[in-house]
């Protein structure tokens, strides 16, 4: 019969015999399937490895003799094939929408101890069955959500745990919330996700659900450039919870590295997680409350113009003269922030290349009028036409469609998104001396009324100027939010919220009353 070391060995060679062939058709089926088509559906599998800590992990928490499984979005079944290795499952059910992936994946685990259904997990019934789910969601944004699905699923989330969840929310929030309905009484459910939750408006439903209606054990946030598919750009968090009533246990906060050796780790009272606010600020237990006023306090910050078709409305000078355009319609605006590498824009645009310059596009008049008065302009219009430029969301908004939204320029502007390995130009603040405004690549800062007087001053605003730029990279990326790859992205309200107390000396309010101070 052999030793129990070799009957053990034995087990785990047939094991991982079976993992192989799973892994095989996995790679089988998804080079089978273009990429736009599998971000559609937010298909993107979970390593094997990933599934084994995962697996691990839940398992911890659970009784290991005692284990019936459900897997919502089972694809080829890796939380399966990671599990069998680690314990025996009493129960095992796994759903799977896509029959490119379901009938393989039926064949694959035909003589194992695992029911895959071809179905939609979201359209059947609930049975509380399962102790344990495992689960990697879709990742499908709403945009690619149905709107007949999403009021259906936005009506069983707020009929069975009374929450309003955002038409905004991506496809797996649904999963995790409605499977909860799956999981007997102290249930443990473990998700690999996007971490974007933590931090985006529709995320609040999330993070309310996980602290009013479960027991929420942990969060892993892994770092942004750590990507754990190959071929999904999304920064991901595993969330663990508990189904019962949130009790009295701290909630474990780690990040980076692994889920069993993180490079921090943070223990936080449950009082302290507000879903209201920025979670992914909780994983860092140094980070201190800055004091004075946040940006807000001093400077509105605005998206960009967005155009509609930069194409079509951003004309180089030489274009321009080209087309023989009117001055009267054309604005000067900054190129790309990839191709600006100047710090201030002189008043009289010296500094910048030729190629540099650019003119925004925008004209009010009915076309009638511009054929009449501008037939160069009007010939120009035409052909944009011609060319589907008039069919963009913004453009058929607008009448007439070739006029853009009225945006003064500001006297700073921001680059907001950038990557991790080049901070230097990840946020750069922009002294703008120039007429010229920018498209909605850039932020827009403009100083509230009672510091107007302040910028209007030269030195003044060069100080601030420097000051802005002065502001730790860190500190900037941990206002906004951080995406695969090591993307950084600080949307204006979050820029707004961000604590500068190094201004407080720099911008005095106008004195309107001898008595104030």
């Amino acid at each position: 019969m052999g030793t129990p070391h070799f009957r053990l060995f034995d087990a785990w060679n047939m094991n991982m015999s079976i993992e192989n062939r799973r892994f095989a058709l996995q790679q089988e089926l998804d080079i089978k399937k273009t990429n736009k088509d599998r971000n559609h559906l937010g298909q993107f599998s979970t390593p094997f490895t990933l599934a084994m800590d995962i697996a691990r992990y839940a398992l911890s928490l659970c009784d290991i003799n005692d284990i019936r499984f459900l897997e919502p979005a089972i694809g080829t079944g890796v939380f399966f094939s990671a599990l069998r290795i680690l314990s025996k499952p009493l129960l095992a059910v796994g759903y799977e929408i896509d029959p490119h992936y379901a009938l393989p994946s039926i064949e694959l685990w035909r003589d194992e101890a695992l029911t895959v259904n071809n179905d939609d997990f979201l359209c059947q019934k609930p049975n509380r069955r399962f102790n344990l789910i495992l689960a990697n969601p879709p990742y499908s944004r709403h945009h690619h959500i149905d709107s007949a699905v999403k009021q259906r699923l936005q009506y069983l989330v707020e009929s069975n745990y009374g929450l309003k969840i955002s038409g905004l929310s991506g496809l797996y929030c649904y999963f995790l919330i409605l499977s909860t309905l799956w999981l007997q009484n102290d249930g443990i459910s473990c998700w690999l996700i996007p971490s974007e939750f933590m931090d985006v408006k529709y995320g609040e439903a999330v993070k309310r659900f996980l602290t009013s209606n479960v027991d929420l054990i942990s969060i892993h946030r892994f770092d942004s450039s750590d990507l754990q598919f190959s071929d999904a750009l999304v920064s991901s968090s595993i969330v663990t919870f508990k189904n019962r009533q949130p009790s009295n246990q701290k909630v474990r906060f780690s990040h980076g590295g692994t889920l069993f050796n993180p490079h921090n780790i943070t223990e936080l009272d449950k009082t302290e997680l507000n879903p209201s606010e920025k979670w992914s600020l909780k994983f860092d237990s140094s980070n201190e409350e800055l004091q004075g006023h946040s940006l807000g306090h001093y400077f509105k910050v605005s998206r960009g113009i967005s155009t509609g078709n930069n194409s079509f409305f951003i004309l180089s000078t030489t274009e321009v003269l080209e087309k023989g355009l009117p001055m009267e319609f054309l604005t000067p605006i900054l190129p790309a922030p990839r191709h600006l590498s100047q710090s201030i824009i002189f008043e009289d645009f010296s500094n910048l290349d030729t190629n540099d310059k650019y003119f925004l596009l925008s004209c009010p008049l009915p076309i009638e009028d511009v054929q009449h008065l501008y037939p160069q302009l009007y010939k120009y219009i035409i052909e944009g036409e011609s060319k589907g430029a008039n069919n963009s969301y913004n453009c058929q908004k607008r009448v007439p469609w070739y006029t853009t939204e009225s945006r003064q320029a500001a006297p700073i502007y921001m680059t907001y998104m950038g990557r991790g390995e080049n901070a230097s130009r990840m946020f750069r603040f922009i002294l703008n001396e120039s007429e010229s405004i920018v498209t909605n690549s850039y932020l827009m800062l403009y100083p509230r009324e009672k510091y107007k007087h302040c910028i209007s001053d030269k030195a003044t605003l060069i100080q601030v100027w420097k000051t802005l730029n002065s502001i730790p990279k860190d500190r900037l990326s941990k206002c906004g939010r951080s995406y695969g790859g090591g993307l950084f992205k600080i949307e204006p309200k979050e820029l707004e919220l961000l604590k500068i107390p190094e201004l407080k000396d720099v911008l005095k309010p106008i004195q309107t009353s001898l008595f104030d101070v």
